[in-house]
C-alpha cells in the first residue's frame, strides 16, 4: 500500500496546487481514494495479525495444529479471516467508483444526454457487482457460520472455483464498463474536433489518452486474472495457502486499482509540467519543475486538446 500512497499523495498535492474549489465529483473521488486505501491498510492489518498468530506455532508438531494454529483458535481464526474479504471488495469497489466519479466529470463537461446516460449505467452496473461480491460472501455458505465451523464441513465462496469465476467476470466487466467512459469522452471529442477542424489524423494528445485507457485496463484486468488463474492452480491444495495466495492477490489488485484511479492525474501532472518547461524555454528562462502554474482542473476539455 505504500506503492499506492505515493501517488495518492501526489495527486492531494496537485489538487492543493490548484487552490480552488472543486466540482463535486473531484471531491467525491478523493473521498472515495482515501478510503480505499484505508480499506486496504485494514486488511493488511488483519493479515498481519493472522500472520503473527500463525508464526507462535510454527514449531508446534502438524497433527496439533488446524489452519496453522491450535484447533481452539482456529474457528476464530477462520472467522477473521472472512471478515477481512468484505474489506477486499470495499476497498476495490471503492476505488471503481472513484474511477467513476472522476470520468462522471469529464463527461459532464460534454453535456449530452448520451454521457449522461453512460455515467448513470456505469454508476448502477457497478453498484449492481458490489453487492453481488458481497451476496457471494453472505449466502454462498448457508448457513453463513459454515465459514468458520470446523465441526462442520467448512465452505468458502472464495474458495470455490466457481463462486471465484462469477467474481471474477463480475470484476473483469466492471472495468471494461468503467473504461468504456473515457474511451466514449476520447472518441466523442476527437469526432468534434475533426468536425470543427481540417485535421483528420489522431493526434498525439489523442494516442496518449487512448495509451492511458488501455494502461488503465491492464493493471485492473491483469490483476484479477492472475488472482483468478492462481486460485485455479492451487484451488486443491489446502485452504490455508489458498487463503494466504488469495490476501496477496487481493493486495496485488487493490494497489492496481489504486494506481489505475491516479493515473489520469499523473499524466496531467506530466503534460503540465512539459508545458511550463516549454514556455519557460521559449522566454529565456530556466525551467523550474517543481513551479508549476496551473490552468483550470485537471477537467479542463477543450475542442483539439484531449485532456482526461
Amino acid at each position: 500500500m505504500t506503492v499506492a500512497l505515493i501517488p495518492i499523495v501526489l495527486r492531494f498535492w496537485l489538487r492543493w496546487r490548484e487552490a480552488k474549489p472543486q466540482p463535486i465529483s473531484r471531491n467525491i473521488s478523493d473521498g472515495l481514494i482515501v478510503f480505499s486505501w484505508f480499506s486496504g491498510i485494514v486488511l493488511i492489518s488483519i493479515n498481519a495479525w493472522k500472520n503473527s498468530l500463525r508464526q507462535r506455532y510454527i514449531h508446534y508438531p502438524p497433527s496439533e495444529l488446524y489452519y496453522s494454529v491450535p484447533r481452539p483458535l482456529s474457528a476464530h481464526l477462520l472467522y477473521v479471516s472472512w471478515i477481512s474479504l468484505f474489506f477486499i471488495y470495499i476497498s476495490l469497489w471503492a476505488a471503481k467508483f472513484a474511477l467513476i466519479a472522476f470520468f462522471a466529470g469529464v463527461l459532464k463537461l460534454m453535456e449530452t444526454r448520451v454521457a449522461r446516460l453512460f455515467v448513470v449505467f456505469a454508476t448502477f452496473y457497478t453498484t449492481g457487482t458490489f453487492i453481488l461480491h458481497i451476496a457471494l460472501l453472505i449466502r454462498w455458505c448457508d448457513p453463513v457460520s459454515r465459514n468458520w465451523d470446523i465441526n462442520g464441513q467448512l465452505c468458502s465462496a472464495v474458495h470455490d472455483i466457481v463462486s471465484v469465476s462469477i467474481s471474477t467476470v463480475a470484476n473483469i466487466s466492471t472495468d471494461l464498463v468503467i473504461l468504456s467512459l473515457p474511451i466514449f469522452a476520447l472518441a466523442t471529442l476527437s469526432r468534434e474536433r475533426r468536425a470543427l477542424t481540417t485535421e483528420s489524423r489522431v493526434t498525439k494528445a489523442e494516442w496518449s489518452g487512448f495509451a492511458l485507457v488501455i494502461a488503465v485496463a491492464a493493471l485492473s484486468i491483469v490483476a484479477a486474472l492472475a488472482r483468478w488463474i492462481t486460485l485455479w492452480l492451487v484451488h486443491n491444495v489446502p485452504k490455508a495457502n489458498i487463503t494466504h495466495t488469495i490476501d496477496v492477490w487481493a493486495l496485488v489488485e487493490i494497489v492496481a486499482s489504486l494506481l489505475a484511479v491516479c493515473l489520469p492525474t499523473l499524466r496531467s501532472f506530466v503534460r503540465r509540467s512539459r508545458r511550463e518547461t516549454q514556455r519557460r524555454k521559449a522566454n529565456g528562462q530556466p525551467p523550474k519543475m517543481l513551479s508549476l502554474h496551473w490552468m483550470g482542473s485537471d477537467y479542463t476539455v477543450r475542442t483539439g486538446t484531449t485532456s482526461i
